[in-house]
């Protein structure tokens, strides 16, 4: 009833003092209505008639709200400030976005920062309770359950001595700052014991409200910090605190107001607290507030609990994946590049000992250049001769009785002779470089003397040729050239079907546009990818049949304007074919 008489006359004062003025905005604080009826009369009324002189342009409204109703409204946005308990204030300040603006400095406190407690009393004569330990199955009076100073003040010293308030405390009657108060209950031995706020014993008993001595504290602390009895450690007193609503030029405006204020007739003003960590400390103590959910157990209550350290965990957990990725990537780039480097060797070393093969085989190929060019030579002077002395045998013989036998081998072995030496010097002049002379020819012809010279070598044996020609086909080319590669593509044929069951060679001559087609095809081996391409190799030596003679072929192709191409045979074997372009075109 106190409290209802005291707010009631103070409002209706500021009415009266604020009727005729004239406001362009609106600004409304929020008041924790747990806040004892003294600060109303003695800090709020004051405090308000300041601030109306300081922002005179804004009309001030205030409105009492409970501890539950105070939240909401501030979730809501609906406040610009609230005034309440330090408690209050750590128990909103991080979920709301409060700042915290000024202090209550109350009389008789050094530091705002340390100003305000609660006391144990008891009854001056009761002899039962000298420590705080005696209070075993008490009953007790406070003013309210969410009271900072005047229930969790207390409860946090309680703890602080390893006492257990719900082992002490039988009964526990909450006053609502009604009629009878704390004090009066305690003195009429309606309680055990009562807790208030510093300062208000000594408050009473100026007042004549209780008799001095009447009542005696319990656990009484020589703090210097503050002139009155305290049973409790220090804490910072009601907070004026902004929130994101209000304007950040009206919070700088009123936060010089409030620091700037005159003491009030009671001896009140308002400073700055530099520290609310153990307001802080105090109810993770009592796990209530911001920290309820430490009374909670199970999976979310240990997660809550410990929240931050698996924050950090989850933090360094995926700091540590990012740093795997990353090096696995690394790893992979690196493989990868020593992947191609190594490959890139491998084709490098391939290379180098393809191009170490390849000169060895050209510098074979010189020497039996200059081998071959040797033997023309040496042999040119005795084959004559040979030629000679068989011509002249012939001579011989003429005018005697003539055999038939004799005469047909002295032509052959006259004819053969001169062959050889016209090979010879073939070669000679290849040794010379020496440009060869073409005319035209008929290449079905050339392709018959091939045959027939193939036919009288010892590969030919056990061998079908089956030829294909016109008979009519004409280019530019040397005779002799031509049946000398023709001639080795069939020796190589059979060479390659010696061990095949289909024993044939295919000779076919047939035209495409402006070129004649020459294809010697046998049955023999496999051909792979890998032998096929050591084909284009000059002056390559093959041991299964394909002969060191295709380098010639090749070359003799090339002096006739042509070329030399291979493929498989279909599933097995080889095909040859000599591209020579038709008479009527130049080399």
């Amino acid at each position: 009833m106190f409290r209802s008489i005291s707010k009631l006359l103070f409002l209706i004062a500021l009415g009266a003092a604020c009727a005729t003025s004239v406001w362009s905005k609106t600004i409304t604080i929020g008041i924790l209505d747990t806040i004892d009826p003294w600060f109303y009369v003695q800090t709020f009324g004051p405090t308000m008639e300041h601030l109306r002189k300081v922002i005179p342009q804004y009309e001030i409204k205030s409105v009492e709200l409970s501890f539950e109703n105070l939240q909401k409204a501030i979730k809501a946005g609906e406040l610009d400030f609230f005034i309440a308990p330090s408690g209050f204030f750590a128990y909103v300040a991080e979920s709301a976005g409060a700042r915290h603006i000024a202090t209550r400095h109350p009389q008789g406190a050094k530091d705002p920062s340390k100003s305000v407690g609660s006391v144990f009393v008891v009854r001056a004569n009761d002899s039962r309770f000298n420590t705080l330990s005696d209070l075993v199955r008490v009953s007790v009076a406070a003013t309210d359950s969410n009271s900072f100073d005047g229930w969790i003040i207390a409860l946090g010293e309680l703890l602080l001595q390893n006492l257990d308030p719900k082992r002490l405390f039988s009964v526990i009657t909450y006053t609502g700052y009604g009629i009878p108060d704390v004090a009066s209950m305690v003195l009429n031995k309606q309680v055990d014991v009562g807790i208030l706020k510093t300062c208000d014993l000594e408050q009473f008993e100026r007042e004549g409200t209780i008799a001095k001595g009447a009542l005696r504290v319990l656990n009484p602390k020589n703090d210097s910090l503050i002139s009155c009895k305290v049973s409790t450690d220090l804490y910072p007193d009601v907070v004026f605190a902004s929130l994101p609503k209000a304007d950040s030029n009206l919070v700088k405006t009123v936060s010089v107001g409030l620091l700037t204020m005159d003491r009030t007739r009671g001896g009140d003003s308002w400073g700055f607290a530099s520290d609310f960590t153990p307001v802080s400390s105090l109810y993770r103590s009592l796990e209530i507030g911001p920290y309820e959910y430490l009374k909670e157990t199970g999976f979310i209550g240990f997660a809550k609990r410990y929240r931050h350290y698996l924050y950090g965990f989850a933090a360094l957990l995926i700091l540590i994946l990012l740093y795997t990725a990353s090096v696995r990537r690394i790893v992979s780039i690196r493989t990868r590049d020593l992947t191609i480097a190594l490959k890139e060797k491998d084709k490098a070393e391939k290379e180098a000992r393809e191009s170490r093969e390849n000169l060895f085989q050209l510098e074979k190929a010189g020497v039996v250049s200059e081998l071959s060019a040797m033997f023309a030579h040496e042999a040119h002077q005795p084959i004559a001769s040979l030629i000679n002395y068989a011509d002249g045998l012939k001579l011989y013989l003429k005018g005697k009785r003539e055999d038939p036998l004799v005469q047909e081998a002295l032509s052959e072995i006259s004819t053969q002779a001169d062959r050889l030496s016209k090979i010879i010097q073939r070669v000679r002049t290849y040794a010379k470089r020496q440009h060869h002379e073409v005319k035209q020819e008929n290449l079905s012809e050339i392709v018959d003397r091939a045959l027939v010279s193939f036919r009288r070598s010892s590969l030919s044996s056990g061998i079908d040729v089956e030829v294909k020609a016109p008979g009519k086909a004409d280019a530019l080319a040397d005779a002799l050239e031509l049946e000398l590669l023709i001639v080795n593509l069939l020796k190589n044929a059979a060479a390659a079907s010696k061990d095949s069951r289909e024993k044939l060679i295919s000779v076919q001559l047939s035209e495409e546009a402006n070129e004649w087609l020459l294809s010697v095809s046998d049955h023999g081996q496999v051909i792979s990818d890998k032998l096929l391409s050591r084909l284009s190799h000059p002056a390559k030596s093959f041991s299964d049949g394909l002969g060191l003679g295709l380098s010639i072929c090749r070359l003799i192709a090339e002096n006739h304007g042509g070329k030399l191409t291979f493929k498989p045979n279909n599933s097995k074997g080889l095909i040859v074919t000599l591209h020579l372009p038709k008479a009527n075109k130049e080399i």
